[in-house]
Parts: C-alpha cells; structure tokens; sequence
C-alpha cells in the first residue's frame, strides 16, 4: 500500500476558499482532556494532562498578548485544548485580527471583549487547532477522483461499473480511479477485459495508490504503445508485457503512466483549476488549515508555474489553507536539483504559500512490486523492487540539497529505500554545518529494525499516512502476499519511531491509497489509534497491536507535529498567544469518546488567519 507521491509534478489546480459568515452562535468543543502527549511532544512543547473529563478547574497558566484594542473573536463555555502552550487545556481564547491574543479562563477572556467582539459560545463543544496534513495531494486528487469511482469490492464489480458508465455516457474517453491490487493477480489488470466492454474507445483507470494504470487497447493504440515501444524506466516504470512481449494494459509508474494518459486526455491547468475549486470547500470542512503538498505539477518542466495558481488564489482571497510546497525529483540525472528548487522558492514566496522542500521520489509501491525491499517480495522472489536512484545518487542529492539549507521529504515505502534514506542523512550531517533540520522520510510500510530508532537519533521525522493502518483486505491480503511472515505483521510502527525519541507527523496522502482514500484527518485519526477498518468496531486489529496511537498522539501529530514538519510550528498548530488563528470547533469530544466513534464528529467551524471559512 502507498502513495502517489510521484504524480504530484503532473497535474494542476488552483485553491478556492467558501467563506460562509452566518449569523449563528457557534456551538463547540465537549469537556475535553489530554492523554499524555510526552511520547509525540518535542522539548518544550507540553506533554498534557492526564485529565481526559475537562472539567478540572479553568487552568492557572492564562496568557495574554498586551493590546488596547478590543478582541474580534471570544470563545468560552467549552473545552479547549491547546496542544501545547503552558497548559493543553483552557476555558476561554480571543482572537484580535489574524493572531491568538488570549488563552486563559473564561474571565479573562471575556475582559478582551468590547462592543464589536463576537463572543462564541462553545455550548460545551471543543475548540482545537486546526489540522496540518503533512502529506497530500491537493491537485492530483482533483484529477485523479474524477470519473469513476472503482473502490469496489471486486475486479467484476468494477467492470460492471465501467460497462454502465460507458452506456450512459456514449461519448470520449472513459476514465476512473480507485480499483486495489488485491482485485486481480500478481500480475495485475489485463487489457482484454476492457476491450469486451470499450473496444473502440479509449478508457484508461487509476488504482487507488496512483502508481499504477489499467487501460484498454484503444489507449495503447493513441499512446503509441506496442511490442516495441521502450520502458521509460526499465524496471521500474514500464508497460507490463506477456509472454510475446505484447504490452498487457497494465502500466507502472507515473512516467509510464504520462505518456499514455497525455496522449489522451492531455491536462490543462484550466481544467485542473475548476475540478480543485469543487474540492477545497470539502478541506475546509474537514477543518484543514495548512497543508504540505507533496510535489507540484509542473506546466512543461516548470514546477514553479503551478505553485502561480496558489498564489493567484491567495491574491483573490480564494486560498482556504496554508501551502508549503515541494520541488519534486523523480528520476536521474540529480545534477542541479539545489538550482532549480532555488529558483522555485524565490519565485514563490507569499503569506499562505512557500515552496522550500525537495521531494525525492524515492521508490514505488509494494502493490506494482516497485517499492524498493531488503529482502525479495515473498510472492515474486526474483525481486526486490527498485529505486529510480542508485545509492551514490542518494547520497549526491541528499548531501547537495542539505549543504544548501532546503529540508528533504522522501517517498520510502519499501524499507530498503528507507534506509538508504537515513544513510544519506546520516551521511549528510557529518559532512555539512550544523543546523535545524526538518528532513522528512514518508510512509514507512515496513521499517526493518533497527531503523525505527534511527529517526530520532537524526533527528528525521517519521510521516505515516495513518488511514492506510488498518487490518483491511488489501494490508491483509495484498500486502501480506508481498512480504510474508515476519515481516507481514510489522508494518506501519509508529510507536517504535516515538518511543524511541522520534517524531511523527500524520497526513492522509489523499488521493492515493492502498484500501481505501479519504482527505478527512478525523478519519485518519481514528484508524491510528485502532487499526481497524471505519465502521467496524469488531474488525481485525491490525498487527502489531502495540504499535496504536492514543488520540493525543495522533491529534499531535496531524496538528503541531505535521505543523514543525513543514517549519511553521512556530505560526500555527497549537493555540498559543502569538500564534496565528488557525482553528477548528468539534461537536464531539475526540479524546473522551469511544474511539470507533471519531470518524462521526463534525467539523461545526473552521477559522484561518483569524477568519471563519465556514460554519454550521
């Protein structure tokens, strides 16, 4: 199971913000506690409190920015939790303009509000930074999830959907996402079964972790693609052939993938614009506030041309969250990555959008046999996948992009490619000055020990796409095909990486997926701390059981741990005087509930930089 990180430098949209301003008084934020937060907290952040009822006293640990000027926003009469701060639980918070002025009692609080102060009462509800999603892709998923939906049970379910959009919509090129490995065999989708049902048009189909393409015969003929057409990357971005040699329909790796879709559907940025402008409202409503986007899709080979379409919509206060972006690098040569993304951060640098990491696309997916192992695939023990690097290019790239002050994030699902990642830091910081590094490996499917304690040690943060940790048919099945036992039963250990010192971020890396895809943190949160399918409290744990988030962590870790991943803990992902009003209010009490129960709570506001985006 893994992301789609390599599509992000291929596709484009823009950001629009909902500003809904209604009349009504907001009702959020249950009586709320804190589990400790010692194994997730950095030094200095606090470890929060044992109590998980919030209804101690209001907290002695008040903080107030000094102003004349009265507050624009009061809350009271709810639970707040801060996260960090002098105290993870407060009754009482104002806003003045863009910035967090108080948090303290309610008293306190209300001695900020003047005649023009809207004072919001909580009703008992919970008010709580807003999410920072430290892995997702804004713009690929706007084009990915349109069409079809295949997340189906079945490879039979999926073409009867294919067959009854077709019907339905007789004209162009027939196209979906979300069909999962564990539908078909090892060697996964076949082209005859499409061209029984579209034998004249083109269709093509994106599996649910973007890495891999199902397409008919008709595509292959527009893409130019035949028995003698070369893998762009042989071995690990190649058309699946038979025994002949024919191209089969099965198609691995965004290079691969590019050239049959363009030849299609060739993407416009004007196209991309209106599909995300139908998407970020839905962020919103998630109460997503700030976002690493991890890789940007490029207009030619100009990745920074994209990141233009952020900013156009920040400057027509269309931009409903925070963007930190990447300069993403998916294939040799490595030569002159510190030039280019140079070039890109300095023409992009505004209030809501900065682009300062380089992103290494650092293998594929265990699905497709492209994630990068130490040991051979179990089901196909003639490989162990590949890197679209060799290790001397990991070290260059690594070394360069470090001396040069840019953080690194490292797409790493197979534990190979992990640990050639850490290597090359390790590697990196003997030779370069020290500094603050926020270098970043993603996904981490399986961590051969004893990499897990490696993280800490270098001070590199772990980022899991925690909705993927869940015991569902493909982790149990697909991914268990791949590995084998031990290794089967030790994947995604997020308390190995904190209990030995290390941090964590969280972010859903929507749309790709192993199972199934969601951009929504509340059900991200849920699935780490119980590793089980949505909606079925009963569900099989997936092993090691140990290995589950309490909601603490994992509320940390989508919030002010995702927030230090992308360097701006210092602005939001906490509720701290000082900090910028980034903020969302909870109809349920996410750390007093039964856990199976998170996914049901409701997002009732989202406040950025001081502004309610929406409200119900």
């Amino acid at each position: 199971m893994c992301t789609a990180c390599e599509w992000a430098p291929h596709f484009a949209a823009f950001g629009r913000r909902a500003a809904l301003r209604g009349a009504m008084t907001v009702v959020a934020a249950t009586a709320l506690g804190g589990t400790a937060l010692t194994a997730c907290a950095a030094p200095g952040e606090s470890s929060g409190s044992d109590d998980t009822t919030g209804a101690s006293a209001a907290p002695s640990g008040a903080s107030a920015a000094p102003s004349e000027a009265n507050a624009d926003f009061v809350f009271r009469n709810g639970s707040i939790y801060t996260v960090a701060g002098p105290t993870p639980w407060a009754k009482g918070l104002a806003v003045t303009g863009k910035t967090i002025t108080y948090v303290g009692d309610e008293a306190g609080a209300m001695a900020q509000a003047g005649e023009r102060t809207r004072v919001i009462d909580l009703d008992g509800r919970l008010l709580m930074p807003g999410f920072v999603e430290g892995h997702i892709h804004p713009f690929m998923g706007a084009f990915l999830t349109s069409g079809i939906d295949l997340q189906l049970p079945t490879a039979a379910d999926a073409l009867a959907a294919i067959s009854s959009y077709a019907k339905a919509n007789p004209d162009g090129a027939v196209r979906g996402f979300g069909w999962r490995v564990d539908m078909f065999g090892p060697d996964g989708p076949n082209r005859a079964d499409l061209d029984r049902i579209l034998p004249d048009r083109p269709a093509f189909f994106f599996a649910i972790d973007g890495h891999s393409l199902w397409v008919n015969t008709k595509a292959l003929e527009m893409a130019g693609v035949d028995r003698n057409t070369p893998d762009p990357i042989p071995g690990f971005s190649y058309y699946v052939r038979d025994a002949k040699g024919d191209p089969t329909g099965y198609v691995l790796e965004v290079v691969a993938e590019l050239k049959v879709v363009n030849a299609i559907e060739p993407i416009s940025a004007a196209t991309m614009a209106k599909l995300l402008a139908s998407w970020t409202p839905k962020a919103t409503a998630a109460g997503i506030t700030s976002i690493f986007d991890a890789g940007v899709p490029p207009i030619g080979e100009d990745q920074a041309s994209i990141l233009n379409l952020y900013t156009d919509a920040e400057s027509r206060g269309e931009l409903p969250f925070r963007v930190v972006a990447s300069y993403a690098v998916k294939e040799a040569p490595v030569d002159g990555v510190v030039a280019k993304m140079t070039e890109v951060r300095n023409r992009i640098s505004t209030e809501l959008v900065q682009a300062n990491v380089v992103k290494i696309v650092g293998d594929g997916t265990q699905g497709g046999y492209t994630a990068w192992l130490l040991e051979p695939y179990a089901d196909r023990p003639d490989t162990k996948g590949n890197s679209p690097f060799t290790v001397e290019q990991w070290h260059q790239v690594v070394r360069e992009v470090d001396a040069a002050g840019f953080d690194l994030h490292m797409h790493a699902c197979g534990e190979r490619t992990a640990r050639v990642a850490l290597d090359a830091v390790q590697e990196a910081i003997a030779a370069n000055p020290a500094r603050d590094r926020r270098h970043t490996i993603a996904h981490l499917v399986y961590v051969e020990d004893p990499d897990s304690q490696r993280f800490g040690e270098l001070g590199v943060i772990a980022q899991f796409s925690a909705n993927w940790s869940s015991a569902d048919p493909d982790t149990v099945t697909n991914m268990g095909e791949r590995y084998g036992a031990p290794r089967k039963d030790l994947l995604y250990r997020t308390q190995d990486v904190l209990t030995s010192g290390g941090r964590i971020s969280l972010g859903t890396d929507w749309p790709a997926a192993g199972y199934y895809s969601t951009y929504k943190p509340l059900e991200s949160i849920q699935v780490g701390v119980t590793r089980q399918l949505i909606g079925k409290p009963d569900a099989e744990v997936l092993a090691p059981a140990d290995q589950r988030l309490s909601v603490a962590e994992a509320v940390h870790a989508n919030t002010l741990g995702a927030a230090y991943q992308i360097r701006l803990d210092d602005k939001v992902g906490s509720l701290e005087v000082g900090k910028l009003a980034d903020m969302i209010v909870l109809d349920k009490n996410v750390l007093q509930i039964d856990p199976h129960d998170i996914h049901q709570t409701k997002v009732t506001m989202t406040m950025m930089n001081g502004k309610i985006l929406q409200e119900s």
